[in-house]
């Protein structure tokens, strides 16, 4: 089976391998940089759904061997509470024309990089500034960095890919009960 993700972050990509992983099938992952079509630091679930859907469509339009595109989109929510973190990732099926979206990570953001957000700013500059470190958002991420390491970004997104392949997996599950 031919995977195409519409990144080349290796966080992303090694999601994708993790959640095929369980299928037992030989997988081919090849990640492409595409544009999500949304802003650098996308502002709330409906913007933050939509560079993933779109990352998932560019992806598969220019990779013609692909079976499935898959696009991850990290962003922000605004609410009464706080600045929340999510992440939307969307599964297309070339063959069956179908979309599979899943949606999670969701957890405030600490004060200090959601102040940094609303003044402009994008999450991984913004923790890479607090933390002193380069390149959070491709390795441990966020919830590394705030839960010391006990989650880490690859696992959280990895487990949203596997519910949007467990989706796409387990299509057509409702002729087994329809006798």
């Amino acid at each position: 089976m031919n995977i195409v993700v519409g990144s080349t972050n290796p966080v992303k990509i090694e999601a994708v391998r993790q959640a095929f992983s369980h299928l037992g099938i030989e997988i081919h992952i090849e990640g492409i940089d595409v544009e999500s079509g949304v802003s650098a630091q996308p502002r709330s679930d409906t913007e933050t759904k939509r560079g993933a859907a779109q990352r998932a469509r560019k992806a598969l339009k220019r990779t013609p061997t692909a079976d499935v595109g898959i696009g991850l989109e990290g962003g922000v929510h605004k609410t009464r509470s706080g600045l929340l973190n999510t992440v939307w990732v969307c599964l297309i099926d070339k063959k069956h024309h179908r979309e599979f979206v899943a949606n999670g990570e969701r957890f405030y953001l600490p004060p200090a990089v959601a102040r940094h957000i609303l003044n402009g700013k994008e999450m991984g500059p913004a923790l890479d500034e607090i933390t002193g470190e380069a390149n959070i958002k491709k390795g441990r991420g966020m919830i590394g960095v705030i839960t010391k390491g006990l989650l880490t970004r690859t696992e959280i997104y990895a487990h949203l890919v596997k519910i949007v392949v467990g989706l796409w997996h387990g299509q057509g599950w409702e002729e087994a009960y329809s006798k």
